[in-house]
């Protein structure tokens, strides 16, 4: 979950904060994106409130501006996904798109599929929706669909009330940076149509890949209307913008358009993804930040393996998070606390989790700071963890050479 608990700007070393980072911090925490490299949009600002002023000081269309429709076509096309205008609904943001659905398919009581752990806002607007969980556990390969699929035989069999929808973040998975195989993703498609649910894929850090082949999205193997892909610019080119889209099934699509309480996405910054798109702004920035996020994503990978002891974790191939599997004994909520007080902010792995909450993880995002931040914050974490298990000062780097297991 994206924090803000506070309202102060700053800045670490001459870097500036985001917004709701506290200046005294080092921001591991919150997935922001790397400030210096947030890109210039006052030209196709002053545009569009000159050049389309009619159309971006009214209120928008229902599904969005019909040209913005069309360019995410032509965008998810890019990855496979053929699909028309009328699939695509614009929304603010793919949390918009999630709560949509949950709006359109979901009712107070109803069953919705999660991994363990899970996006932990997603979780939270699953229990706004009074949803109940049905949690899957993960391996190096996401969602294991062979466990789904035992439980959803045994929920049929006991004729319990099957799910009405799963909810994954195929791609570079938040919190722990895994991407969904190939074969799982078709998988998955496969269960949804033999035991009727619905399949959210929430596909922010798609093309934030630093390395490895990328896998085509859930949505592409879907020929019955069962994928609801949620799409955002919010990471690959500024979360404050608010400009994503879901693209589904036409008549799905239209009745999640109808259930929007917010009168439509502001048509101005629409108009202002659409001429970033139309110019080649929007890929030009994120070639430029993938050089950038792989180098801090090298750093913070370094950074662990030196200063922290006895802990498991993944260095992902793209994306913003790190996901650390602590000592059994530790408890992340403490951790967290201390290493506020220390000057670092990172997030308790225990939000990610629907239920029965384990206590030793930590989420970390290296998007938002510069190397020598991540360094830095990262050393003072293991000092907080050496401190927690009482081990003697200088321990914790001499360990970790040794013990701190890498998954790749």
């Amino acid at each position: 979950m994206d924090d803000n608990r506070s309202n102060t700007q700053g800045a670490i070393s001459g870097q500036p904060l985001p917004q709701g980072v506290p200046s005294h911090l080092i921001a591991l925490g919150g997935g922001y994106a790397f400030p210096e490299l947030l890109p210039d949009v006052s030209l196709e600002a002053a545009n569009a409130a000159r050049d389309f002023r009619t159309e971006v000081l009214q209120y928008g269309p229902l599904f969005g501006l019909t040209e913005l429709r069309d360019e995410i076509v032509r965008y998810v096309g890019q990855d496979g996904v053929q699909v028309g205008r009328d699939n695509i609904c614009v929304v603010n943001g793919a949390k918009q798109g999630l709560d949509l659905a949950l709006r359109t398919l979901v009712e107070k009581g109803d069953s919705v599929i999660v991994s363990r752990p899970s996006y932990a806002t997603a979780l939270h607007i699953l229990g706004n929706h009074g949803a109940l969980t049905v949690e899957v556990d993960m391996d190096e390969d996401g969602m294991r669909a062979d466990e789904l699929e035992k439980t959803l035989q045994q929920m049929r069999s006991e004729g319990r009330p099957l799910p009405k929808l799963l909810y994954d973040v195929p791609d570079f998975h938040n919190p722990t940076g895994i991407t969904l195989s190939e074969d799982r993703r078709r998988k998955l498609v496969d269960l949804a149509e033999e035991f009727d649910f619905y399949i959210v894929e929430d596909d922010p850090y798609r093309r934030l890949r630093f390395e490895g082949a990328p896998v085509p999205p859930i949505r592409s193997f879907d020929s019955h209307g069962r994928v609801i892909g949620a799409g955002t610019f919010s990471k690959i080119f500024g979360p404050g913008i608010r400009v994503g889209w879901v693209n589904a099934d036409a008549d799905l699509a239209y009745r999640m358009a109808t259930r929007k309480t917010d009168g439509g996405v502001c048509p101005l910054t629409q108009r202002i993804i659409l001429e970033c798109i139309k110019t080649g702004k929007i890929d030009q920035h994120v070639r430029e930040l993938l050089p950038a996020y792989t180098s801090h994503r090298d750093a913070m990978v370094r950074a662990v393996q030196e200063y922290m002891p006895d802990i498991r974790f993944r260095s992902p191939q793209g994306g913003y998070y790190m996901w650390l599997e602590l000592p059994a004994q530790t408890d992340c909520d403490e951790v967290t606390v201390m290493a506020e007080r220390e000057g670092v902010a990172v997030f308790s792995g225990r939000g990610y989790f629907a239920s029965d909450p384990q206590s030793n993880f930590i989420r970390l995002c290296f998007a938002t700071c510069t190397e020598a931040q991540i360094d830095e914050g990262v050393r003072k974490l293991g000092d907080v963890i050496r401190r927690t298990h009482n081990l003697p000062a200088g321990k914790t780097s001499r360990r970790a050479s040794h013990q701190a297991k890498h998954f790749d």
